[in-house]
């Protein structure tokens, strides 16, 4: 296999998206890592239920959202059949990998190490690889099937951050609750951020 230019020495995440209820999660959490001062790249994979769900949540096509997203130039998008990519590689440098939604039959494949697509796959390279793995999970309310799972995952390494809006900091509209959200995914990958009031 040769090396390409995803081949980089810079700081690079892996953002997976999944057909779980939140798509707007992981479109502003798209566009903020591109943002960022000191992320190099982004992989992107989602699947085909996520690009369902922004479609029905946001009224925005997969394709038409990715092109109007800043710094371009930044993103590698991956289809979810993709086993080739680089991100199925533990010998690709990827600093973190964050599920964003994921969904239950996700975190089931994952938890189960029955991976059948590249998010799967991604996901499980950031564990064995002992690399920082955020599981973002949207469901409600959780079986037991659900939360042995999510425990699984914990015992192996992942962090489970669940989409739980904080009220402290008096938000006004949707997107007040998103950002506050995304400024504690952000604060586990290391990247400074000042989405959100903190409390003090």
């Amino acid at each position: 296999m040769t090396r390409t230019d995803d081949d980089t020495t810079g700081r690079t995440v892996v953002l997976c998206a999944t057909g779980a209820s939140g798509a707007v999660l992981a479109h502003r959490f798209l566009k903020l890592l591109l943002a960022h001062r000191d992320v190099d790249r982004v992989h992107f994979a989602a699947s085909e239920a996520f690009g369902v769900v922004l479609r029905e949540e946001e009224d925005l096509d997969p394709e038409a959202a990715l092109e109007r997203l800043p710094s371009r130039e930044k993103l590698r998008v991956h289809r979810p059949g993709d086993l080739a990519a680089p991100i199925a590689s533990g010998s690709f440098p990827a600093a973190a990998t964050v599920i964003l939604p994921a969904s239950m039959a996700t975190v089931g494949a994952i938890a189960s190490g029955a991976g059948r697509n590249l998010i799967h796959r991604a996901a499980e390279v950031a564990l064995k690889e002992e690399r920082p793995l955020i599981i973002a999970p949207r469901e409600t309310p959780l079986s037991l099937i659900h939360l042995r799972n999510l425990t699984r995952l914990r015992e192996a390494g992942a962090r489970i951050i669940p989409f739980m809006p904080a009220f402290y900091p008096r938000p006004q509209t949707i997107d007040d609750l998103v950002d506050h959200f995304l400024q504690r995914l952000l604060d586990h990958l290391s990247l400074d951020n000042d989405l959100s009031t903190r409390w003090s």
